[in-house]
């Protein structure tokens, strides 16, 4: 299969593009280059301009899009409404055309912020959406027009951790360089969330290529943990001290814009799908972990 990724470069990304060069023919794109060799073509443009774009889709002829490119600080897009509407909704409508006209598949990867947080359970697919930043609503708009492909789109939700590239830092990095160096960390009691590590839906991206779903899929851990929990989780099992994580409210937080409490997400809807059961949250950080053993460099 021809499959171009956008956001190539970033946590999820490359991971996908590690992956599945190793059995298809891979077209990334992003700002800079990352992970380079065998079956992996690079151009590197801003994804906003519509005519690089177009120019990308008309010379790559994808059989399949995996659009990963996002701007994930949720402040940043609170500052930048017309940025993130331009990455997030018109992007998608540009690869949306195309992949309609041209008959290929897109796989949009979109968020657990959409909810409010304010459900007591894990939210599923069929919940009401109700977005309370821009992050969240420019999210959901690309969600939109993806489901607007018959058959041939793709939307899953997701909350990922990972290694990222050099230059860059994950949440989960974050956590472990401070549990490492003994820096304070201030982590939520009070929002929960489901992480998936992204090899571990890379792995479930390509079930996907190979035995294609279309529709909306929450696509996350098979449990939910809070923040305060998961850097707990995390020092427990990198056997590092905790005595510097402090409990905190995000109440007590001063941010930009709200964010929802609860994001956690059900998966049974796509477990059943692909008759795969879903790694856990401790599962997530079992594998960094393993990453971490064979390669310590991981952290600088």
């Amino acid at each position: 299969m021809r499959v171009g990724i956008t956001g190539a470069s970033g946590m999820l990304g490359a991971a996908l593009v590690i992956h599945l060069s190793k059995s298809h023919e891979i077209f990334a794109t992003s700002r800079g280059k990352g992970e380079e060799g065998e079956n992996i073509e690079w151009d590197c443009f801003n994804l906003t301009n519509t005519a690089l774009l177009n120019k990308w889709l008309n010379k790559v002829k994808p059989d399949i899009v995996i659009h990963c490119a996002a701007i994930v600080n949720v402040d940043l897009c609170e500052d930048n409404v017309e940025l993130a509407t331009k990455l997030h909704v018109e992007t998608t409508k540009v690869m949306v055309n195309y992949l309609d006209l041209n008959g290929g598949k897109l796989i949009y990867i979109s968020t657990d912020s959409v909810f409010d947080g304010k459900k007591q359970r894990s939210y599923n697919e069929d919940d009401l959406v109700s977005p309370l930043n821009i992050y969240a609503k420019t999210k959901l708009m690309g969600e939109q027009s993806v489901l607007s492909l018959n058959n041939s789109g793709l939307v899953l939700r997701v909350n990922i951790i990972g290694w990222t590239q050099e230059g860059k830092t994950s949440f989960a990095e974050w956590m472990l360089k401070n549990l490492v160096d003994n820096g304070p960390l201030k982590l939520f009691h009070d929002i929960y969330f489901s992480p998936l590590h992204v090899d571990n839906l890379s792995l479930i991206i390509e079930k996907i290529i190979k035995n294609p779903i279309f529709g909306l899929y929450h696509c996350a851990s098979s449990d939910s943990i809070s923040k305060y929990e998961f850097g707990k989780k995390m020092a427990e099992i990198f056997q590092l001290f905790d005595l510097n994580i402090n409990r905190v409210s995000v109440d007590d937080m001063e941010f930009k814009t709200d964010r929802p409490k609860n994001m956690a997400l059900d998966v049974r809807k796509i477990s059943f799908a692909l008759s795969y059961d879903l790694p856990n949250a401790v599962d997530a950080i079992k594998l960094m972990k393993c990453q971490y053993d064979k390669n310590s460099n991981l952290l600088n």
